[in-house]
């Protein structure tokens, strides 16, 4: 199978294209056939049901097959446009009540680090469709490997329809060619409630040539380990100027919603004693069947130089609060 994105070859049981992050849940995304031929293809059937649509048109076929003709010219019209070549003006949809919006509100790093550790509140909180968020921790080798832990309530399944509901420890590998493991859930129900405090670490260990991703509720003792090669990294490397890669050393809440710019978003602490001189902070939404889907995005000017006093910043409704020791995202 090949993603219809950006082509490349699917394994058949990943939720997300492993090189362009596409969600596999939309329909033609399992489409098979050789890439030369894909949108020739697609163009032949599209003209067939033009002419097919005619007839319809003129009534000499029924108004249930005009039905299925408009379903299909729909689907065909934006799988075409995944090559601009072949038509304009169109944008990929999306699906009332279906978690299609990636919002995301991060500290981004600006040094580097041997180790990351951060404690984070678990906060039990979901938009008016259910869906909630993934507190993670973030760390891109100097390998080029991007690695994250973190802690997810009603996490959205890969249909985008649904929630595993609850807290659930989640962790997540990047290659630098962007292929991925996919969003791995520890089955932990009952084990965090809301208000623990809870463990994130990111940590190199040199002779095995690994990364431990860690999780713990210092509370109840629920705890999720993996290890994963580190491919001879050795740091988690900041970022040196205005953030251009969207997989930085940081730390992000990330959320999922049906619909664009949510706002309702509680007070989330991350903290640590690791001591941060300088950081910025970005704000963004996204959709990620179209790698393309800007909604919105800003970033802090400049690094900010972070001191033991909070720093607010906000954007599009979303409020953060920044110093050496803390990051808060929200309250909206």
């Amino acid at each position: 199978m090949k993603c219809p994105v950006c082509h490349g070859e699917l394994q058949s049981s990943g939720s997300f294209c492993p090189y362009c992050g596409t969600r596999l849940d939309w329909p033609g995304s399992t489409r098979i056939g050789s890439p030369g031929s894909k949108h020739v293809g697609v163009a032949i059937v599209l003209i067939v049901l033009v002419v097919a649509g005619s007839l319809f048109a003129a009534g000499l076929l029924v108004p249930a097959a005009t039905r299925l003709y408009d379903d299909a010219r729909n689907v065909l019209r934006n799988l075409t446009c995944l090559d601009p070549a072949l038509c304009t003006n169109s944008t990929f949809p999306t699906t009332a009540g279906k978690a299609t919006y990636d919002q995301q509100v991060s500290m981004i790093f600006a040094q580097d680090f041997n180790a990351l550790n951060y404690n984070v509140t678990a906060v039990s909180q979901t938009d008016s469709s259910g869906f909630g968020p993934a507190y993670l921790l973030n760390g891109l080798s100097d390998a080029g490997y991007w690695y994250q832990v973190g802690l997810a309530y009603n996490w959205p399944l890969a249909s985008g329809t649904g929630y595993d509901p609850g807290f659930h420890f989640i962790w997540e590998v990047f290659a630098p060619n962007g292929t991925t493991n996919n969003p791995v859930l520890s089955r932990i129900p009952d084990n965090v409630n809301s208000g623990d405090v809870v463990g994130l670490t990111l940590s190199f260990s040199g002779g095995a040539d690994t990364v431990t991703m860690y999780a713990v509720d210092y509370k109840t003792g629920a705890y999720s380990s993996h290890t994963d090669k580190a491919w001879g990294g050795a740091i988690f490397t900041g970022s040196s100027s205005v953030p251009s890669t969207r997989t930085p050393t940081s730390l992000m809440t990330e959320w999922y919603h049906p619909s664009p710019s949510e706002t309702s978003m509680r007070q989330v602490t991350y903290s640590s004693n690791f001591q941060v001189s300088k950081a910025w902070i970005c704000i963004g939404e996204y959709v990620p069947p179209n790698p393309n889907s800007l909604v919105y995005s800003q970033c802090t000017g400049s690094a900010l130089t972070l001191t033991s006093q909070l720093q607010k910043y906000s954007y599009r409704g979303l409020i953060t609060y920044a110093s050496q020791y803390e990051f808060q995202t929200g309250p909206s």
